[in-house]
């Protein structure tokens, strides 16, 4: 069976405080499925769009087929979703990708009996072979059902020249209402996989441990088509950006001797201490980055090397210092009750970003995935306390709710933990915009302390007015120091 027509839905994501939930990933899918021959219209729900806008859509463009991304996040908010449009339109297929679908493969088509296809890691190859009518048994990367069955055709190998994947022009996207470039990055994702093994991270269950890169030329191209477009900032979606020097060197080269000029490059989501130096980082700098973002997890090398992240302290305080002094905005990334690390330990933590000269310091609450080594070690050293169908639907990052304890560390003494973490987490959050409101005096301090609380951000964040209005205050105090 041919799919001609494709309908892309990014589902709704209630609850959540940011405004827009924007998905680079089903940009790629439809690159590629438009790029061979098919037709392709978006639904993007987390702009605002309900079940009935989703129905109008269906009847309008009358697809062949129905493609959902899912994340693990409110999954079985979505899981709802596809039943209910399966109700309606049952003779219409419907496929799901996304890291939910790559972590937890026939278990979803088992949940959920609305899904007819489950598309697994990278899902241009798949999801064009299903569209050409290629036989399902014979799709790799495939989840199907076949005589009350469900039936995975195992992992298609990883596309290895990434340079050949068209980046995603976001046409049938409503781009300006997802992204205010005055505001927001523009996401690009320069490379693919993951090789370090983190015991708490699904990373690699979703996009593979086997890294694969583009060019710097090929990243340019992109850069410059956007570019032309009126586009200045653009935020690297990378897990590994900095991992290969070379390439970076070349990227960084690339861009100075472009007439580029203007970019606020960064790295919001992460990147690792012991993959740059002052030299690379004066080199990004030179050629636009302005904001990193680096993984620290702990406070000391004791809780390092029980997470298995190959680093030490020692180089990443060097990085956060180096990156500090060269002008960067600098966000750390905390994990709060790992296994083995006890308040002593954590101490370590809150001492790192309590006097480190940085932007913003976020502190999670671990949450251990199933599939991961973090799982695994509860199971034989620790204590569950949460359903993990629960927990990851609802995904409490940012709550003062322990998943597990250990004997390091139990359950009274996690929540106080967790507490006093997210105050940390405020009062640096505070901080930070204090200093780039200084010029305002005290108006800046009270902007600095109101932006902070849970009610003014759940405003900020989801309205494109007040997000755009707090910008430009921080953008005219920050051009008049």
């Amino acid at each position: 069976m041919n799919f001609k027509r494709v309908l892309l839905v990014n589902p709704p994501y209630s609850g959540n405080r940011v405004r827009v939930v924007f998905s680079a990933g089903l940009g790629y899918i439809a690159e590629y499925l438009t790029q061979a021959g098919v037709a392709i219209t978006v639904l993007d729900m987390s702009l605002g769009y309900s079940y009935r806008d989703l129905r109008k859509k269906v009847l309008s463009d009358a697809p062949d087929l129905i493609a959902f991304s899912i994340m693990t996040y409110h999954y079985q908010e979505t899981y709802r979703l596809v039943r209910k449009i399966k109700k309606d339109f049952p003779n219409i297929p419907i496929a799901a990708g996304g890291p939910h679908i790559s972590l937890f493969r026939e278990e979803v088509l088992q949940a959920c009996d609305g899904l007819d296809y489950g598309i697994v890691l990278e899902g241009e190859e798949t999801m064009a072979e299903l569209c050409q009518g290629k036989p399902p048994a014979g799709i790799k990367g495939l989840i199907f059902r076949a005589q009350g069955r469900v039936i995975y055709n195992g992992d298609r190998p990883f596309i290895k020249d990434l340079d050949q994947v068209p980046f995603p022009r976001y046409a049938a996207f409503e781009l300006e209402r997802s992204l205010n470039r005055e505001v927001n990055a523009l996401p690009l994702i320069s490379s693919r996989g993951c090789p370090f093994d983190c015991i708490y991270c699904p990373v690699k269950c979703s996009i593979g441990e086997n890294f694969r890169t583009r060019s710097p030329e090929s990243i340019m191209t992109e850069l410059s088509y956007w570019y032309e477009r009126g586009w200045r900032r653009f935020s690297f979606g990378d897990d590994n950006f900095t991992l290969i020097r070379e390439r970076v060197q070349r990227f960084c080269e690339l861009v100075k001797a472009s007439n580029l000029t203007g970019l606020k490059l960064s790295c919001d989501n992460g990147i690792r201490a012991d993959r740059v130096d002052r030299d690379l980082l004066c080199l990004m700098k030179e050629a636009g980055f302005y904001r990193i973002a680096l993984g620290v997890e702990a406070g000391n090398d004791k809780v390092l090397k029980m997470l298995k992240k190959r680093e030490s302290i020692v180089t990443i305080k060097a990085r956060i210092q180096e990156a500090a002094e060269l002008g960067y905005e600098v966000d750390l990334f905390f994990l709060v009750g790992s296994p083995g690390e006890t308040m002593a330990d954590l101490e370590d933590s809150f001492k790192i970003a309590m006097e480190s000269p940085v932007n913003c310091v976020y502190f999670y609450n671990i949450i251990p995935f199933p599939h991961t080594e973090l799982f695994d070690w509860i199971g034989q050293n620790g204590k569950l306390l949460a359903d993990p169908a629960e927990y990851l639907n609802t995904y409490p990052v940012y709550e003062a709710q322990p998943l597990f304890e250990t004997k390091e560390m139990p359950y009274q003494q996690r929540k106080k933990a967790l507490r006093r973490a997210f105050r940390i987490m405020s009062l640096t959050t505070q901080r930070s915009w204090s200093r780039r409101l200084a010029k305002l005096g005290w108006l800046g301090k009270i902007l600095a302390y109101l932006y902070t609380r849970n009610f003014v951000q759940n405003i900020v964040l989801r309205h494109k007015f007040f997000n755009n209005l707090l910008y430009r205050i921080a953008k005219k105090a920050v051009a008049a120091s």
